[in-house]
């Protein structure tokens, strides 16, 4: 049994109805996996999720994925991996980075124009937040959400993903208190190293087959990954796996200024944060 999170309101919506399509509503592939099920999180207590790093993971039944990519948007590759998501009916989750984002503006719209839902992964992605300092990093957390969500024209999720899941103690109870659900992954695919994409598919398939599912990690900058993802998806349906979309219950709403003096959000919140650090969750 996956462990799960007894702590956080996770709701389970219809599928008919909404946003994302079960297979037999995608009309133009009828053999398309599509989506099974669209799960609500509930980010009030920032959640944690992924067994990579974190005891527990999205409540999930056996055999369910959840496709989450990273770095993005790419002009080209972004659009690939929307296709291959589009051709199968299939909804994901984008963490962009904010130079991306508006660099790319269109693209990212085109994610959110396709009902995807996309949350964040910083201002700049840099190589580790741990060697920051406490106040940069929390900017570089916020100028990411605001840059991203100002990119497109729907609300953007609370969602956050460290880059390189190079977390710290202090930025995990930042992110707790501003109410952010901070994704690490189940699975993890490699297509940030060199590899091609038949070795991604067949790395993700074999540990998705250990785990039984659960939330892989990709990246929609990566040429092999574009590649890989129609071949991958046809791999999930044949072995038997539903994909999962993820949406949170409130949208991502700005820090708004402490006082009148100028002192930054960042700033407030982590004097907050430091002095109570220790009380938060130690995982």
């Amino acid at each position: 049994m996956r462990n799960l999170v007894a702590s956080v309101s996770v709701c389970v919506l219809l599928v008919a109805g909404g946003s994302s399509a079960s297979a037999s509503e995608c009309l133009h592939n009828r053999d398309a996996i599509g989506v099974s099920r669209v799960i609500e999180i509930d980010t009030s207590n920032g959640p944690r999720f992924g067994t990579l790093q974190y005891k527990q993971t999205i409540e999930l039944a056996p055999m369910e994925v959840v496709l989450t990519f990273d770095d993005g948007p790419h002009k080209i590759n972004t659009n690939r991996v929307l296709n291959a998501l589009w051709d199968e009916c299939v909804k994901a989750t984008f963490f962009p980075v904010g130079t991306m984002a508006e660099h790319h503006p269109e693209v990212l719209q085109a994610v959110a124009d396709q009902g995807h839902t996309i949350g964040s992964h910083t201002w700049s992605h840099p190589i580790n937040i741990r060697r920051l300092t406490d106040a940069k990093a929390a900017a570089q957390i916020e100028r990411g959400f605001r840059t991203i969500n100002a990119v497109v024209d729907i609300p953007i999720a609370p969602f956050f993903r460290f880059p390189g899941l190079n977390h710290s103690k202090v930025m995990k109870a930042y992110a707790e208190r501003r109410g952010y659900a901070i994704f690490s992954t189940d699975v993890g695919s490699d297509d940030w190293k060199k590899i091609g994409a038949r070795t991604i598919i067949q790395r993700t398939m074999a540990r998705l087959k250990q785990k039984k599912g659960g939330i892989v990690l990709f990246h929609d900058t990566k040429r092999a990954t574009a590649a890989a993802l129609p071949k991958f998806l046809k791999a999930l349906k044949n072995g038997g796996y539903k994909v999962v979309h993820i949406v949170p219950k409130r949208t991502y709403g700005s820090i708004q200024a402490v006082d009148a003096k100028g002192t930054s959000p960042e700033q407030a919140q982590i004097a907050t944060l430091t002095s109570a650090e220790n009380a938060s969750n130690p995982n």
